[in-house]
């Protein structure tokens, strides 16, 4: 038996994941009657699927498509860092899964042992498509896991910005700071091979590694790895209050986005009535409006709900920060900070436009947030 197929290195789990194998007994339903191949797969070491699948019909091979189980064991999940230009790391589960697919067969009702084993192969959670170009994960082998432009705006006291770093080999990586005549360098140990280290380069965490690097003087500083170095302009803007955007990316890492102009919040407000008579009757049938100076109560709330929702803009874009942009509004996952807490929300628009200043002018994005929690009042 012999896998005709195998998936490529560094392929999606959110694709086709396709193997297709051959044996000379499924053309032979003398001996093998009722031919079946029998495929198990493995994540982590862990027997996850048993499946079976006749022969087809004119090429007598097995074909298998392991894409929606496997995409079921990783689970991305965000990876605050508490202090300092440290990396956490998205490995195993979370950025991406380790796969064995090990094939028997089974004929006259009988499943033998096995007979063919692939060799460990590891799927990630990032996705492909048109747009920017296919995705394909193996250009990006220790370098940032980024297509955001080299200028960014970060501001000075938010708790998290994230630019994530594709490790695909244990070898240690450098993250250089300059700001005006100080430099200060980070050495990041990567524990295991194809795994993503979010970095967390705003100022606070900078100055919590190395205190008084980034002085409240200061109007910008440089942070480099993995050959790309990105200027990081310290947002200055008294009138308006700075969220930063974290998200999934469509390469299966967090970063962030600063919407740092005007903001509005708005309550959407679910509320349930119950009515009753104007009036009242006592035991001697007197009936009445009011009790004292205050009139009965006709209608009112027995309980109200309400979601809050937010109005974000960003500042100026260029035409790279709306080709970037886009992976924000498709992202399943994302957070927006507020007085160092993330919260998770989703968004309401359903379109895009990319925008060309040739063609638009200088454009902002705006996106209205929903918060995922629904909080109640008092129940009356």
């Amino acid at each position: 038996m012999i896998f005709n197929s195998t998936p490529p290195a560094y392929s999606s789990a959110n694709d086709s994941i396709v193997y297709t194998v051959y044996d000379a007994h499924s053309i032979d339903p003398t001996h093998y009657p009722d031919y079946k191949y029998v495929a198990e797969l493995w994540i982590a070491g862990v027997l996850a699927l048993t499946c079976r699948r006749y022969q087809q019909p004119n090429t007598n091979m097995g074909i298998f498509d392991f894409g929606p189980e496997i995409r079921e064991y990783i689970n991305a999940s965000i990876a605050p860092l508490s202090t300092g230009v440290l990396a956490k790391e998205m490995g195993s589960g979370v950025f991406s899964t380790d796969v064995v697919i090990k094939i028997r067969e089974e004929y006259n009702g009988t499943i033998g042992a096995v007979v063919l084993t692939d060799s460990s192969r590891i799927y990630f959670n990032h996705y492909n498509g048109r747009i920017s170009g296919f995705t394909i994960l193996g250009n990006y082998l220790s370098k940032p896991l980024s297509d955001r432009p080299l200028i960014i705006d970060i501001g000075r006291s938010n708790a998290y910005h994230f630019i994530p770093y594709f490790s695909n080999v244990t070898t240690p990586f450098n993250v250089v700071i300059v700001c005006g005549s100080t430099t200060r360098t980070k050495t990041i140990n990567p524990t295991a091979i194809n795994t993503a280290q979010v970095l967390n380069i705003c100022p606070a965490a900078i100055n919590a590694e190395w205190a008084g690097t980034i002085p409240t003087t200061a109007t910008y500083y440089t942070v480099a790895f993995g050959g790309v170095t990105y200027t990081c302009n310290i947002i200055a803007d008294p009138l308006n209050k700075n969220y930063p955007v974290h998200f999934l990316n469509k390469y299966g890492s967090f970063e962030t986005h600063n919407f740092s102009k005007v903001s509005q919040t708005q309550l959407n407000i679910t509320r349930k009535l119950w009515q009753q008579l104007p009036y009242t009757v006592d035991s001697g049938g007197v009936v009445a409006l009011k009790n004292g100076n205050v009139m009965n109560t006709q209608a009112g709330n027995y309980a109200v709900t309400f979601e809050e929702q937010i109005k974000l803009n960003t500042d100026l874009l260029t035409d790279d920060e709306f080709e970037w942009l886009y992976q924000l509004i498709v992202s399943p996952l994302i957070y927006i900070e507020d007085s160092g807490i993330l919260y998770p929300i989703t968004i309401e628009e359903q379109n895009y436009n990319f925008k060309n200043h040739d063609i638009d002018g200088l454009s902002n994005l705006t996106v209205s947030f929903k918060f995922g929690q629904t909080y109640k009042t008092q129940f009356n």
